[in-house]
């Protein structure tokens, strides 16, 4: 009976803790750069959950898993977006060309309080236009995917580039393909790793980029960790790459500015394969063409 209510008190203290996360927003916003796989450029930043407050009870992963359970994800989603709101707003003019994306979950694509927030949000800040991008998570599926296609097509006509993040990972992740109209498809980076072990496998990560830029679809390799997980993924043709080669996740960019090794990307790899104009990383712009 001891270890139950144990058990129970933690389960409770935990779940308090991310109340006060999401409500608060209580946690510090740290930065991944996101590279083109041939020339090394980056081109924008994925913005990462850290919580400093939380004595050691939960990872970030634990964190946002126990937000999207107890249904407080929503809130956290729309906590991360007004302080990346703030944080490029803090940086003016200067840093214009520093774009920033934000994981959006699942379920705070099916909130409609939530998504009357954002569209408040970006009405509010036009200038958002070309540095906020999406990260649509697969942490929860999507139930009514006509809805939510409805609601990324309204991002991408406001200049919003959509992407959906962790392909692969999820047994939805090609229905989503199918469905979701988005921009760039993020591939899981575990998944990856399965795909260099056999050359089925390899084939088959091929024909998927391949199958992505013939829909216009962007694609970005994650967990690139060493200069083989590089090779392979810039010989799958992904576009883009992020992962510790590039740096370990950063409260300051300019972390990032002599992490990225340039002998990397050698004048060879920096003649990018040619590719539908559609398929480019979006910028933001209208009609989501970089």
């Amino acid at each position: 009976m001891g270890y139950h209510a144990g058990a129970s008190s933690r389960s409770s203290r935990v779940v308090n803790i991310v109340k006060r996360v999401a409500f608060a927003a209580d946690f510090d916003a740290f930065f991944q750069p996101i590279v083109h796989a041939r020339t090394g450029r980056i081109h924008h930043y994925e913005a990462l959950a850290r919580f400093p407050g939380a004595d050691g009870a939960l990872t970030p992963h634990e964190h946002i898993s126990l937000a999207e359970r107890t249904g407080l994800i929503t809130v956290f989603d729309m906590a991360m977006v007004r302080k990346m709101i703030a944080w490029l707003a803090g940086r003016g003019l200067r840093d214009r060309a520093v774009r920033v994306a934000v994981n959006i979950s699942g379920r705070s694509i099916a909130s409609l309080p939530c998504l009357a927030e954002l569209d408040i949000l970006l009405r509010d800040n036009p200038w958002l236009e070309g540095r906020l991008l999406f990260e649509i998570t697969e942490s929860a599926h999507l139930g009514n995917l006509a809805a939510a296609n409805a609601f990324l097509q309204r991002l991408r006509r406001q200049g919003f580039a959509v992407c959906l993040d962790d392909f692969g990972a999820g047994a939805a992740s090609f229905e989503y393909l199918s469905c979701l109209e988005v921009d760039v498809v993020k591939l899981d980076g575990a998944w990856l790793h399965g795909a260099r072990a056999t050359r089925a496998g390899e084939a088959f990560l091929r024909n998927l980029i391949g199958l992505c830029r013939d829909l216009g679809v962007t694609t970005v390799a994650e967990m690139i960790e060493d200069e083989a997980a590089l090779e392979f993924a810039r010989g799958c043709g992904a576009t883009y790459v992020q992962g510790f080669l590039f740096g370990e996740p950063a409260s300051d960019i300019a972390a990032f500015r002599d992490a990225i090794p340039p002998r990397l990307f050698h004048p060879k790899s920096a003649v990018p394969a040619r590719q539908p104009r559609r398929a480019r990383m979006a910028s933001g712009r209208r009609g989501c063409t970089a």
